[in-house]
């Protein structure tokens, strides 16, 4: 991905950094991201990304994503 490049979590590649920029979807989804600290701002390193959930690993804690919820993560690489 090119750096600064806007784009849904569920694109992201392994092993590299991202800011996210903003939550899509209903204050549910928005909710269970706040309590995972995904917030916009906070940053966050993908771990695993291919088949089945997406691995985050995010202020000390790491996270299970499934590429539903993970679609509504918008975010941009750091350097």
């Amino acid at each position: 991905m090119l750096r600064g490049e806007i784009m849904s979590l569920i694109l992201a590649d392994e092993n590299a950094e991202y800011e996210v920029v903003r939550i899509e979807g209903g204050h549910g989804s928005y909710t269970k991201f706040l309590e995972m600290g995904l917030v916009p701002g906070a940053r966050l390193k993908v771990i695993y990304n291919a088949k089945g959930p997406i691995i985050i690993a995010i202020n000390g804690s790491k996270y299970a994503l499934g590429k539903g919820l993970a679609s509504k993560i918008i975010i941009k690489e750091v350097a």
